[in-house]
């Protein structure tokens, strides 16, 4: 008994469906490992970050030196006065925050002050150089200090995107990033120290920092109102407690902006967010296995709904749904989870298959439309 030929005719075109898909898939996986690919993937991320629910952090509260600040309180004088800086420092401390970082040099400062060798609070180190970095004392080379290292490498298009949550000085030594000894300075009431090597999941590797937004993405306050706050009623109901609080500069004359994808953004709000990124939860995802095989199968499902989908509406749901489809998903596992799926290849073979089937077919309806023409034409001569 013969097998039906409907059936024959549509498993030949789903095979040949998962085949594309397939094929796809795995040039999409070589692909990614291309320099073009990967700027695609950096303009995506880029572009999903603008486009992300605007929020403000309830983790984190910066507190910046403003080019007011710098004229009225520090009489328009680099380095800053370390007695104006530490009264600024004890008005924040004042306000019970859980952890605060000072991201202002040091180096030149006598010592760590007494008063502040119990607090929790974290102090900036420079890194200086390229390949090699020196790194920068910290309170004057004070044993001990509560430190992390505040580097960013941009891009090869000059964008600050990645961060280091330990970053290997000239030395040998593996010092911790400002965002890291802050966030495990949080949770762990402890200091992260140098350490000879890193173990665990420590990593110098470069990550992604998961940019929350533009400035307006945390609450800032100005050092200057921080100081008339901290002599007002209003300090004693402790506005800052629980908060992770960044003091850092963003006076013009320090010249201390770098471009993001937002735009040039404060030293101190890139801090901000790869804190906001080293918070268990807050980092950048690589997407889940079962949310990849759940897109796949939704792809599979779509192929096998458009074989009896008439073949003009099936090639315009291929080239229009599908990719619409993918943005749709791409957009809401980002805004989720904080990860990003590829569904691109599984919607391009699709794509390409209905493609080819209706080339082969526009071919075919050619060849019997010649066929047509030259019958009559020889009909013609012979009735003639």
């Amino acid at each position: 008994m013969s097998e039906n030929p409907a059936r024959q005719t549509f498993v030949r075109y789903f095979v040949v469906g998962l085949c594309w898909m397939a094929f796809f898939s795995v040039v999409d996986e070589l692909a990614d490992r291309t320099w073009l690919v990967k700027r695609m993937e950096t303009a995506n991320l880029d572009a999903l970050f603008r486009a992300r629910q605007k929020k403000v952090s309830t983790n984190i509260s910066v507190v910046d030196v403003t080019d007011e600040d710098y004229q009225k309180e520090f009489g328009g004088q680099s380095p800053l006065n370390p007695g104006k800086l530490r009264e600024i420092i004890d008005a924040i401390m004042a306000s019970d925050p859980t952890v605060l970082g000072v991201d202002f040099d040091t180096s030149a400062w006598p010592g760590e002050p007494p008063q502040y060798a119990a607090q929790p609070i974290v102090w900036a180190r420079e890194a200086i150089g390229t390949s090699k970095l020196s790194i920068g004392k910290v309170l004057g080379g004070s044993p001990g200090a509560c430190s992390g290292v505040t580097a960013f490498f941009p891009d090869e298009d000059g964008l600050i995107r990645d961060y280091s949550e330990f970053i290997q000085g000239s030395d040998g030594l593996f010092y911790p990033s400002m965002a890291i000894a802050l966030a495990h300075r949080r949770d762990a009431k402890n200091c992260l120290q140098p350490e000879q090597k890193l173990t665990g999941q420590q990593s110098a590797e470069p990550r992604r920092i998961n940019f929350q937004g533009e400035k307006n993405a945390f609450d800032h306050l100005s050092a200057g109102t921080v100081l008339q706050l901290s002599k007002s009623p209003v300090w004693t109901n402790k506005p800052l407690r629980g908060r992770i609080v960044l003091l850092g500069g963003s006076w013009h004359a320090s010249r201390d902006a770098y471009p993001t994808p937002f735009g040039y953004l404060d030293g101190v709000d890139i801090i901000a967010n790869t804190v906001e990124t080293s918070i268990p939860g807050g980092s950048l995802s690589e997407s889940p296995v079962w949310l990849q095989v759940l897109g796949y199968a939704e792809g599979v499902a779509l192929l096998a709904i458009l074989y009896f989908v008439p073949p003009g509406w099936s090639l315009a749901i291929a080239l229009l749904t599908g990719p619409i489809y993918a943005v749709l998903m791409n957009w809401f596992a980002f805004q989720s989870r904080g990860t990003f799926i590829s569904l691109v290849p599984c919607f391009v073979g699709i794509a390409i298959h209905h493609l080819v089937d209706h080339i082969r077919e526009y071919r075919h309806l050619e060849r019997e439309n010649q066929e047509l023409r030259m019958k009559l034409k020889e009909r013609a001569t012979q009735t003639s």
